[in-house]
């Protein structure tokens, strides 16, 4: 693949809207698939990073360099994505971006825009 700025691939979840991985979240092993909750094979991996070549449908470009999961508009970096799926508790995610607790704790703030 060659080498461009930072992209995402956009997966649609019911209830949940549309949740975009960063390029960074494919290049981990043994990442799942949220549809299927079963581990991406290396194909279904490969097959991402090579639609990502074009502006395919299901993707989005030039998002902040260090970003790995977008929601609504707003962008994380790697710890916040990693506190918002990693949460036991349901997150509310705020007009600002800054995902929360339901007594109002603060779990992941948004990539500064």
């Amino acid at each position: 693949m060659k080498e461009q700025k930072n992209w995402a691939y956009g997966v649609s979840i019911n209830g949940v809207g549309t949740i975009f991985y960063g390029r960074e979240y494919f290049a981990r092993e043994g990442i799942v698939n949220p549809l299927t909750a079963a581990p991406y094979t290396k194909d279904e991996i490969n097959a991402i990073e090579k639609g990502a070549d074009g502006n395919a449908e299901g993707y989005t470009f030039d998002l902040p360099e260090d970003a790995v999961l977008g929601m609504n508009g707003f962008w994380y970096d790697a710890a916040g994505a990693a506190a918002i799926t990693g949460h036991a508790d349901p997150l509310a995610q705020g007009t600002d971006g800054v995902f929360t607790t339901a007594d109002g704790k603060e779990v992941a703030l948004p990539i500064a825009k």
